[in-house]
């Protein structure tokens, strides 16, 4: 009798693609996907097209391992390299997940945490911070949900993502002391995944880091293919993290445009996160309508309702030269 093929995970049946932003049309200004104002580094650009299409890439990151551990001021021996933060976050899942494990995840939240468990065969259960608290993180009540459920991974975005909300480190150190049978995604003795698409302006070469102790960021380490991050991705994102003047004057783009944001969104009478972040988030009520108005003046801006945020959405800071088009894109809306 010939046995029967076992075939994929039962599970993975179950592991749907996540929504994200940056599926506007074509000539649409893009606030819908969390990009660098400025874009990337032309040193960075210049840095990938040099970069050796022909020969294999260092097989552990190096280079961009030692830039990072530099600029965080930690050793190489708690990094860990990807391809972007949402393979660096299946990666982690992968560590400390298997089928009928769970994951705490701290919501409003975009849907690759839970798409990270699923694929491990885990549960997601989910702790909601609320508007009404301006989305604070409460250690005290996250540390006994995660008690109640028997979270093994704990995940958390710092700052929030779609809010924007910066939790303080404090907090997230308080959360991980209060649950010490948990490790969680964010703070100091724990894993922090940074994305460097994000911060680099780098969406299309998929660069990430993972800050986290050593025998975890050993284990991050092992579950990476050979050759996980392209030679044009290293190479960029070293340049990239090595540009400290873009690196500032991004910064500086990003609270100026935030600031204009979120005062023009005020104005309209909306609730706005206090962000501190390259978006903001507000609450308009209806979302779809408010996206389709948006999307009429030739900008995309994301819907949050599949983040856990129905009647809210969220605008990325634009380039500092579409500024004031899209503040002006905001009054009209009010008055439609």
């Amino acid at each position: 009798m010939t046995a029967r093929r076992r075939g994929p995970h039962p599970w993975l049946d179950g592991v749907a693609r996540v929504g994200h932003g940056g599926a506007a049309a074509a000539g649409m200004l893009d606030l819908s996907a969390s990009l660098a104002p400025l874009g990337p580094s032309p040193a960075a650009l210049a840095a990938a097209r040099d970069s050796d299409p022909i020969r294999y890439p260092a097989a552990d990151a190096a280079p961009l391992v030692a830039a990072a551990a530099a600029l965080l001021g930690v050793g190489g021996e708690r990094l860990a390299p990807g391809a972007g933060a949402a393979e660096l976050l299946l990666r982690a899942a992968l560590a400390h997940l298997g089928p009928g494990d769970t994951a705490l995840v701290v919501g409003p939240c975009f849907g690759e945490y839970r798409r990270a468990a699923a694929a491990c065969g885990a549960r997601t259960v989910r702790w909601e911070a609320c508007a009404g608290d301006g989305f604070a993180l409460d250690p005290a009540a996250v540390a006994a949900a995660a008690r109640r459920t028997g979270a093994a991974l704990g995940i958390l975005a710092r700052p929030q993502n779609p809010t924007g909300v910066l939790t303080p480190v404090e907090a997230v150190a308080e959360l991980a002391a209060a649950t010490p049978a948990v490790t969680w995604t964010a703070g100091t003795e724990v894993v922090t995944v940074r994305s460097l698409t994000k911060e680099l302006g780098l969406a299309g070469l998929r660069v990430g880091i993972a800050d986290a102790p050593p025998p975890v960021a050993r284990a991050l380490r092992a579950l990476a293919p050979p050759w996980c991050v392209s030679a044009p991705a290293i190479a960029a994102a070293v340049a990239g993290l090595a540009d400290g003047a873009h690196r500032a004057s991004t910064l500086e783009a990003v609270r100026r445009g935030r600031a204009a944001l979120t005062t023009a969104l005020r104005d309209l009478g909306l609730e706005v996160a206090e962000a501190a972040a390259n978006y903001v988030c507000a609450e308009v009520r209806c979302a779809s309508r408010f996206t389709a108005l948006m999307a009429a003046q030739g900008i995309a801006v994301r819907d949050c309702a599949d983040l856990g945020l129905t009647g809210w959405v969220r605008l990325a800071v634009p380039p500092p030269a579409e500024l004031g088009r899209v503040v002006e894109a905001l009054r009209r809306v009010a008055y439609a």
